[in-house]
This record gives structure tokens, sequence and C-alpha cells, in this order.
């Protein structure tokens, strides 16, 4: 017994914003930031909209996709580390949007890996007959995150011919090492239960690393202050996030690759026997990173991160919905998504696309 994805949808904002476009703002290029991430543009969403709105977008989508209607789903997990307030989280504001009814809804907070969580977990729940539907989505919002004044936000959504003030040139300059790599986007799947036991998800193996929760975080606005945010905080930019570039990319390239090993060992497969391995887009040298620890084809290890940044938490299903689109995802194919992230959380999980719908 286990669950079969039966639709899937995405969605981003309208707004794109290219590496050239940040070089009106910031001490960059587009040869800079492309040969450090592969990012050459992203989207962000505009004003007054949060996660749960392309939450609710990609979810309209997914369902449509797999026939489903708001009053079959049993279940909404939501994930995103850009939540649209401190509190509540998500969960709540998606099935509302939504009409599914007052049905169980999940928040979760694995950032990057929360989307790989997001499936393990609504698999969970259908295979121990909590429900026959889930919902499993994606979101993200990081404009919020940006640490640009207005003048600098309508120099890269506005015409283009903005002049900004150099003390915003400088500050934005400053954080160019992650404000480059994000972006806004949101990804949703829907899972059927299903009695086959050789298609669907197969496996998993999730894993946690409180130790090095400090790789990526952010240090103020929390409940270990008081109050939780002051202005204090914000004039010492403690409510930015701060990333240890490094002992990321040593960690994500080492321990994605050991994760869907642990989960192929489980499953009884050989690396070999994968199609695809659709891994968690924080930065193209990473993925690069995992591709040749697997030995693989490059077309095994995709990656969009060139066209949408580090979306964290909607990485993976929207790469997993443009990869079916193409038809690259055919019948029985074999899949292990693969993520790190802040926390540090990380692990793979194991899809067999079913043989017929």
């Amino acid at each position: 017994m286990g669950s079969v994805i039966a639709g899937t949808g995405m969605y981003v904002p309208d707004n794109v914003v290219t590496n050239h476009d940040l070089a009106r703002i910031m001490d960059t290029s587009d040869e800079w930031i492309t040969t450090r991430t592969g990012v050459k543009e992203r989207r962000f969403a505009d004003r007054g909209v949060g996660a749960s709105d392309l939450a609710i977008e990609a979810s309209h989508r997914a369902l449509d996709a797999a026939g489903v209607g708001p009053s079959e789903v049993d279940v909404v997990v939501t994930a995103t580390m850009t939540p649209d307030y401190m509190a509540p989280g998500i969960a709540g504001l998606v099935q509302e949007g939504l009409g599914l009814g007052h049905i169980a809804a999940f928040d979760l907070r694995q950032q990057c890996s929360g989307f790989l969580y997001g499936l393990d977990l609504a698999d969970s729940l259908l295979t121990s007959a909590r429900g026959e539907v889930a919902l499993v989505v994606g979101a993200e919002v990081h404009a919020g995150f940006q640490p640009w004044s207005e003048a600098s936000w309508q120099a890269v959504l506005g015409d283009g011919g903005s002049e900004i003030p150099r003390e915003d040139y400088e500050r934005n300059s400053r954080y160019r090492s992650w404000s480059v790599i994000f972006g806004d986007g949101a990804g949703a799947m829907v899972l059927r239960k299903s009695d086959n036991d050789v298609e669907g998800v197969l496996a998993s193996s999730l894993h946690t690393d409180g130790a090095s929760f400090e790789l990526i975080m952010v240090p103020g606005v929390g409940s270990k202050s008081r109050p939780y945010v002051s202005s204090e905080q914000i004039e010492a930019d403690t409510h930015l996030p701060v990333m240890d570039g490094g002992g990321l990319y040593r960690r994500a390239v080492r321990l994605m690759p050991e994760a869907a090993r642990a989960v192929a060992t489980k499953a009884g497969i050989s690396l070999e026997d994968i199609d695809l391995i659709v891994a968690h887009q924080a930065n193209d040298r990473i993925t690069e990173g995992v591709r040749r620890q697997f030995k693989m084809d490059p077309q095994k290890v995709p990656s969009n991160i060139g066209g949408y940044g580090n979306t964290t938490a909607g990485t993976l299903p929207i790469l997993f919905h443009e990869l079916r689109e193409a038809g690259r995802v055919n019948p029985g194919s074999l899949i292990c998504f693969a993520a790190f992230g802040a926390g540090a959380h990380y692990g793979a999980l194991l899809y067999r696309e079913p043989a017929s719908p």
C-alpha cells in the first residue's frame, strides 16, 4: 500500500528580475551571479502578496490536473520558510482559500527540505488510512527578506531607469552573496492512496542535524529575544539571513547523495536504476557536485535554477512539474527526490511513476 502523485501544478509571479536588473542596485553582474549560482533570473511577488497566495494558485492547478474537487481532499500539508505572518502559518489560509472545509492542515518549517518532509508526511497519512487524498504544497515569497529600499525595488521592477542613493547601493552590495540567489514561487502535488505497493512512494530516508543549525539562519526576530522584534534588531540587520556558503556546499554535496544511497538500499534497488534525481535547487554548483558524486549523466540530475532562483520549499514540486510537462517522467520512471536545507534537514524519497493512470 502506498500513494501516487495524481496531479501537479506550479505558480510563479509575473515580475521577472534578471541579473542585469540586479546590477543596477548593487555591485554585481550577470557573469558574477551566473558563475557562482547558475541563476539568470528570478520572479518576485508584488507587495501584499504572500506565500499562501502563491500556494493557492499552484494548488488549484494541481487539483485540476488530478481531477480532484475541494471536497475530496482529506488533508493538506504546506511547507514554507516565508509565511504570510509570524503566526499562524499558511496551512489554514490555503485550506480556506481553496474551500477545503475543516480538514486537518499541517504547517512544516523544514525550509529547503520542507516539501520533501511534506511529501513523506502526506504519504504516511494516506498509507495509515488517515485519508484517501492529500494536497502537498511548497510556497515562498522571499521578496520580503530582501534588504532593499523602495527605491531599489523601483529600479528592479520599474522601468529600469531609476537612480538609487549611494548608501542603498552599498547596503545592497553587502548582502549580494545570498540576496541574488532567491526567488518566489510555489509548487503543489495531489497524492492519492494506492493499493499497489510497487508504484508511487516506495521509501524515504529523512534526517536532521541540529548541530548544524547555524549554517543558514535568521539570528533575530524570535521568542529568544525580548521583545521578539525591536528597532535595535532592525538597525543591526539581525532580521536578515546569515549563511555559511562553504559549509552548506560541503554538506549538501555529501549528504543528499548519502540519503539517496540509503533510500535506494532500503527499497532494494541500485542507483543505476534511478531515472531522475529531482534535487533541491539551491545553487547550480551544488547540483553539479551532486552529479559528480553520483557519476551520472547530467540529464539525470536536471536543473531549473537558472529561471527561478532558489524557491526553497517550492523547488522540488516546481522542477518535478516541469519535468512531467516536458514528458521526462514516463510510466514506470523511478524518481529520487533529494533535498538539504536549514536546520539542518536533509533526506531523500524514492518514487515510481505509475505504469497507467
